[in-house]
């Protein structure tokens, strides 16, 4: 159990300082007095000072724990799919400027619509995040693994939901408007008629990123990071 803690810590530590960090009030008071670019850097060592312990205890305590259950083929068939698609979503994401920027945030100045991936998800790269984490839980059958992957999916909720409170908060009827015609939930808005798929949106060079890097990383995966998903 001690190691199941110490990651439990350290993903506590990570999205507590994490989505703490950006805050609206936090963000702004050290916006105006540092400027954006310190508070930038200042946020993105904070988040590799606690994430990168996160994944050393982890790594250094794979699997451990009660073994919560046997993964089959059909289980280690999903994560890879399930991983294919989360590359997918990322490299789509990666590829589509977000309207809600940084600097959008600090100034009020809303820029965009919503475009591309951005139609299935106003959180392209949460959704990412929580599948990553998703498929990993279908093939890491312990406990250790459980908390280490499940995290991924409990941060990309929070933080989807922390940013939507932030937005929301700086005041512009752009804001409103970009939530109102999307939906974190993936296909939300699609399905409630408020967006269309827009495939011709999507960027061919990402997806095509993607499948590369997935291919890459499942024949490496053995050698990078051990066996199970």
């Amino acid at each position: 159990m001690e190691s199941e803690g110490t990651i439990l810590l350290w993903w506590f530590l990570f999205g507590g300082t994490h989505i703490g960090g950006s805050s609206l009030p936090v963000r702004t008071w050290l916006g105006r007095r540092f400027g954006l670019s310190v508070f930038k850097g200042l946020y993105s060592v904070v988040a590799f000072a606690t994430f990168l312990p996160l994944c050393y205890v982890y790594f250094n305590n794979k699997h451990a724990g009660l073994l919560l259950f046997e993964p089959g083929y059909g289980l280690q068939l999903a994560t890879q799919v399930l991983m294919l698609l989360a590359l997918i979503v990322l490299g789509q994401s990666l590829a589509t400027t977000s309207p809600m920027t940084t600097l959008a945030e600090m100034t009020g100045r809303f820029r965009g619509r919503a475009r591309g991936i951005q139609r299935v998800t106003r959180h392209p790269q949460n959704f990412a995040f929580a599948l990553f984490g998703f498929a990993h839980l279908l093939s890491n059958p312990y406990a250790g693994d459980w908390i280490f992957f499940g995290g991924f999916i409990v941060y990309g909720l929070l933080s989807a939901l922390h940013q939507d409170s932030r937005t929301l908060a700086i005041g512009p009827k752009e804001v409103r408007q970009f939530q109102s015609e999307t939906t974190v939930m993936p296909f939300g808005a699609i399905l409630a008629g408020k967006q269309q798929l827009a495939i011709k949106e999507y960027s061919g060079i990402a997806l095509v990123v993607s499948i590369l890097c997935f291919t890459i990383l499942r024949l490496l995966h053995g050698t990078l990071f051990g066996g199970f998903g």
